[in-house]
């Protein structure tokens, strides 16, 4: 028992702090940034809370902000201002040119000819596009754990196609996963820390169906004929290469990683800010309307298309005549001599018009002869026997009924991936955070959906704390105006009209300010706390609660104090 009070006793509230950044494109990436921007300006025991960060999980557009900062950290002259300015300034919708700079590389032979170990990708192109930026520039070797300022572990977050786990470019621990790195170690630690930020940024947010994967170790390393990347690649497991794509697929919150940076870390973080652009939120699901009429069964368009392409009586006319003209002309029978002209038309009539069509005419047949045989033989294997004889037949299969099968089938899948899969597995990452009794009094989450003022189908109300000042309208729509920015690692026209970028890092900072400011609420009122002192605590809500009256005046004050 005075073990356990022991224990109990070392807990000090914002000495040790861990950020996880969600995945969800410059929603979850300008979210982030108000968030980091917001703890360098709140203060504890003299020192900006960011300084106490010592840990950083990020996951897809999460990823953009925390290799940035991490990397910012790094530099002699840190300066988080001067790190947010160039950060900012890079990505206003005027400087932006990340969409346009890919796309541009992806059309242009000249990149691929000088960087020959990628393969000719959309992804690849937007690696080659973060590594140049100045604020992404440089390899993994700036996070090696014997060089880190600050920051003790960092870990990026994708996901590898060959185990379906979470893949992680960290600092310490595992570099991928275990049964990719367990076994092969030696090969892995020879050049992790070679990898470009810009690859790392590229994986980690590399979401399905948009993109393709990076292929590891094959599009990472420049130099295919070193001794390190040859051991690497002639691995079993490396030999064909394994895919990586976006973090969010296994953990689109970085949960899971950030419980073995703290498991690594003995239990030292005392708190772990969980920021999360995602939403259990999602559009139902609905079946196409579009009515099933019996205009035309599949069969009749299908005929309807190929007996174009029969041969035709008239194929064997235009043969005939033109072999006609000939005999008749050979014969004299169009004179008393037999005319060049005539033999040039009737060649033409049965060369032409005639035996090459008919060519045409018996490929055109085998061409719809193997195209219906490969059609059968698709429904064979995707179609109930009960309905095989009339879907072989054509019979019945309408038009309309097709693309409404059609329709369904893919907006379900869609559905399934981008929201139903994603959804469950943000409930068990969060089971996982909140199931551990070691983190009671030792975690926050900040959503960017919270302060919205938005209705659920779980409550009637926003569930806002009593003991803190309700938002104000102006700040709710703000949140909301954030929130329902689109997944998408550009700006379109309407994200421009609404100011997204500055509602974005304004709902960051907000957010988190009302996040802490309901901690030390549930910190007070916890009895087994064991926090005797909440002198300085109460100092850090004092300035909490400030600036949460400035925000529900002005919601966007520290961001143009920031820009300015």
């Amino acid at each position: 028992m005075a073990q356990e009070l022991d224990k109990k006793s070392e807990f000090t509230p914002f000495e040790n702090i861990g950020l996880c950044f969600s995945g969800g494109g410059y929603r979850a990436t300008f979210f982030a940034l108000g968030v980091l921007a917001y703890l360098d300006h709140v203060s504890y025991k003299n020192k900006s809370l960011l300084k106490s960060v010592k840990a950083l999980s990020t996951v897809s557009g999460g990823t953009l902000t925390g290799v940035g900062y991490a990397k910012a950290v790094q530099m002699p002259n840190y300066n988080f201002k001067a790190f947010f300015k160039q950060f900012y300034n890079t990505f206003t919708p005027e400087n932006d040119v990340l969409l346009e700079s890919a796309i541009a590389k992806l059309e242009n032979d000249t990149v691929w000819k000088a960087n020959p170990y990628k393969n000719r990708s959309l992804i690849n192109a937007f690696a080659l596009t973060y590594s140049e930026m100045p604020v992404f520039e440089g390899a993994f070797g700036k996070f090696e754990k014997s060089k880190i300022k600050q920051l003790e572990q960092v870990c990026f977050n994708a996901t590898d196609f060959s185990f379906g786990l979470t893949y992680r470019f960290q600092n310490r621990g595992y570099f991928g996963n275990n049964p990719l790195y367990r076994n092969n170690q030696k090969e892995i630690n020879a050049l992790r820390n070679e990898v470009e930020l810009g690859d790392v940024i590229a994986s980690s947010s590399c979401f399905p169906v948009g993109f393709e994967p990076l292929v590891f170790p094959d599009d990472y390393f420049k130099d295919h004929s070193s001794s390190s990347y040859k051991n690497l690649k002639g691995l079993d497991t490396f030999i064909e290469g394994v895919g990586i794509m976006d973090g969010g697929i296994a953990d689109n919150q970085g949960i899971g990683s950030m419980m073995l940076i703290n498991d690594r870390m003995k239990g030292k973080l005392d708190l772990i800010i969980v920021n999360d652009v995602g939403s259990f939120k999602m559009k139902p699901w609905k079946q196409d309307a579009t009515k099933i009429e019996k205009k035309s069964t599949a069969k009749r368009v299908i005929n309807k298309v190929l007996q174009y392409f029969s041969i035709k009586p008239i194929y064997w006319t235009i043969l005939l005549v033109g072999l006609a003209i000939l005999l008749l002309n050979n014969m004299k029978i169009f004179g008393p001599t037999d005319y060049v002209g005539w033999y040039i038309l009737g060649s033409a009539l049965f060369g032409m018009g005639g035996l090459l069509l008919t060519i045409f005419g018996l490929v055109a047949s085998s061409v719809k002869i193997a195209v219906l045989s490969r059609l059968k033989h698709l429904f064979n294997k995707n179609i109930p026997e009960a309905l095989l004889d009339d879907i072989l037949t054509f019979e019945k299969l309408d038009i309309s009924l097709i693309q409404v099968m059609l329709s369904n089938r893919v907006t379900s899948a869609m559905t399934m991936i981008n929201d139903v899969f994603l959804k469950q597995m943000r409930r068990v990452n969060y089971d996982l955070f909140y199931s551990k009794n070691e983190l009671k009094n030792k975690r926050i989450t900040a959503t960017v959906y919270k302060l919205s003022g938005k209705k659920s189908p779980y409550m009637k109300t926003p569930a806002y704390n009593k003991g803190i000042k309700a938002p104000s309208k102006n700040l709710e729509s703000v949140c909301l105006t954030a929130s329902e920015t689109p997944t998408t690692l550009w700006w379109d026209k309407k994200d421009i009209v609404k100011n997204r970028m500055q509602t974005l890092i304004a709902c960051g900072q907000f957010t988190v300010c009302y996040e802490l400011m309901e901690y030390i609420l549930e910190l007070r009122a916890d009895p087994d706390s064991n926090i005797a002192d909440f002198t300085e605590i109460d100092k850090l809500y004092d300035a909490l609660k400030a600036d949460w009256v400035s925000f529900n005046k002005k919601p966007l004050w520290l961001v143009e104090e920031l820009c300015d």
